[in-house]
């Protein structure tokens, strides 16, 4: 990889991180199938690139994040505190273990690009569907009535979107509107649990070594447009988010994604 690919990766990152379209997901396919990146790597710059985006989400709800550090003495009596505790704890419970099983499966299948990308692509279907089902329900649920089975729920589905090509904006959205959250509500305590979450998942791949084998400056220059992209980009892709059915989206790419790899596959 070079540096303008890390480029081209960092923009990517930070367009897509704020579309329920798997932002990893998109990565992945395109390092795998356009610039010809092991699956093990790119999976390790794909974890590195939402570091960038996670600096442009800190910066965005500053606000949010330190109201919920001056009440962390008191997180029983702050609802958003909480929420994220809550959700954090599960979402690690479900996320370390599928976390390390998918990377044991990536490294049994270095050289068969074309096998992750039919996965990334059955997983950007699942996200679709799940986005589809969510849509109607019923949403009036403020954040003081979020009950302890709201937080549950959805750091648990948040710890499935480890897996590449399962959204986690999009899931985290969807779990808290089959809750009965308020959209606008969802929208923002989507965002802000995924600070934690993916902070947990930087520490647990560097710690335990699955870290890849990528140069440092390709990961410096992919984190760094990643965070300007995103920072420049997020109230707009957020708002663009709201108008289009992205279920859709998702489920067409994820179909062209399996085609991709079956393709490669028989050749």
């Amino acid at each position: 990889m070079d540096i303008i690919s890390s480029i081209f990766l960092g923009i990517l990152q930070g367009i897509t991180e704020w579309l329920p379209i798997s932002s990893s997901g998109q990565g992945m396919f395109a390092m795998i199938e356009f610039l010809n990146i092991d699956p093990r790597n790119a999976i390790s710059f794909a974890i590195y690139l939402h570091l960038g985006t996670l600096l442009a989400v800190t910066l965005k709800f500053r606000k949010d994040i330190n109201e919920v550090l001056r009440s962390l003495p008191r997180f029983r009596e702050d609802k958003l505190t909480m929420f994220l505790i809550v959700s954090t704890i599960f979402s690690a419970l479900i996320g370390i273990p599928v976390y390390q099983i998918m990377y044991g499966w990536f490294e049994q299948n270095r050289g068969r690009g074309e096998v992750v990308t039919a996965a990334v692509g059955l997983f950007l279907i699942l996200t679709g569907l799940v986005i589809y089902f969510s849509r109607d329900r019923k949403k009036t649920k403020e954040l003081g009535d979020i009950n302890f089975l709201d937080m549950a729920i959805v750091g648990l589905a948040q710890g499935f979107t480890v897996l590449p090509g399962i959204s986690r904006s999009g899931v985290t959205i969807a779990a808290l509107l089959f809750r009965e959250i308020e959209q606008e509500n969802a929208l923002r305590l989507s965002f802000l649990m995924s600070i934690p979450a993916v902070l947990g998942l930087i520490s647990f791949s560097i710690l335990s070594g699955e870290i890849g084998n990528i140069q440092i400056q390709n990961i410096v220059a992919g984190i760094v447009v990643a965070f300007l992209f995103g920072y420049l980009t997020i109230d707009i892709l957020m708002r663009f988010a709201r108008r289009v059915r992205f279920d859709l989206f998702c489920i067409a790419f994820g179909l062209l994604a399996v085609i991709f790899g079956l393709f490669n596959h028989l050749q």
